[in-house]
């Protein structure tokens, strides 16, 4: 039987508690309280990737028996102004280069890239046909690199209050299987589908093929408390549709990173595994 494998994000660097990061400091740290709640991995927020030792990295993860569900890309956009499809074709060759070293750190770790923000935003007089042309040109080049390490790469979906295209599952779909790439998944983020998807199940059934992670935030980027969003509903498509990838915790560390953490774990198994599904 299939078993869905549950995450939480991770961050070694100060932020806000509004950065929907559950657990901070260093990611070997990160990696021995994970282990310790029960989770099988952690979703590492990365920057630069050249500031560090990836196989360091690696052994830190394997000390606690914990894997990398993925490498984030997004506080380049953040701090760097990094972006797949700004008019300025200088950032976008920088940010081709940078998500180049993010697939090499994420391959040393048996895992795959996450792209969400690093898209980048509509600019002014922009059209949607020339977003996504320059957004479509830093992709293939990413792609090209991807087959070249046999990398894997995930993009997700953003809701339109956060972003201008894509905030659908069906429209996020479209986007990707323009590419025809076996290098290209779905990641699906419940924060984001609470405004933009109107049939929870059809939306995950339509992604079987494409999806390799599930976020599970609500509203406020808070855990779940089942008033906003239907995960139970969620959690019954994952398994009708025989998802064994990741879902991960992705919310703020409020009131703290350990109780955050801990009910986190306790919902994805009350919810996404209970006994019906998960007992051989």
């Amino acid at each position: 039987m299939r078993i869905m494998r549950f995450s939480i994000i991770a961050v070694d660097i100060p932020l806000p508690t509004d950065f929907p990061f559950p657990l901070r400091g260093s990611y070997e740290d990160c990696a021995r309280r994970a282990a310790e709640i029960g989770y099988d991995a952690i979703e590492l927020q990365i920057q630069n990737p050249l500031d560090y030792n990836y196989s360091s990295i690696r052994k830190s993860l394997d000390r606690y028996g914990i894997r990398a569900s993925a490498v984030t890309t997004g506080l380049s956009y953040l701090f760097e102004g990094h972006s797949m499809s700004s008019k300025d074709k200088e950032v976008r060759v920088k940010t081709v280069e940078r998500l180049k070293r993010q697939l090499d750190f994420a391959r040393e770790l048996d895992s795959q890239i996450l792209i969400g923000f690093l898209r980048g935003r509509m600019e002014s007089d922009d059209s949607a046909e020339e977003y996504e042309a320059r957004l479509s040109d830093s992709m293939y080049k990413i792609i090209e690199y991807a087959d070249s390490i046999e990398g894997r790469i995930c993009f997700e979906q953003i809701n339109r209050r956060d972003g201008d295209l894509y905030n659908s599952t069906a429209e996020t779909l479209r986007f990707i299987e323009k590419f025809k790439s076996a290098r290209l998944f779905y990641n699906a983020d419940t924060y984001h589908m609470i405004t933009d998807e109107g049939d929870i199940a059809d939306a995950i059934r339509l992604s079987k093929d494409r999806m390799s992670l599930f976020h599970v935030s609500d509203m406020g980027r808070m855990l779940p408390d089942d008033r906003h969003f239907d995960f139970h509903a969620a959690a019954a498509a994952l398994h009708s549709i025989g998802y064994d990838g990741w879902v991960t915790i992705e919310c703020r560390p409020i009131p703290n990173e350990t109780e955050v953490a801990q009910k986190g774990m306790e919902y994805l198994k009350r919810v996404f595994c209970p006994a019906q599904f998960c007992l051989l």
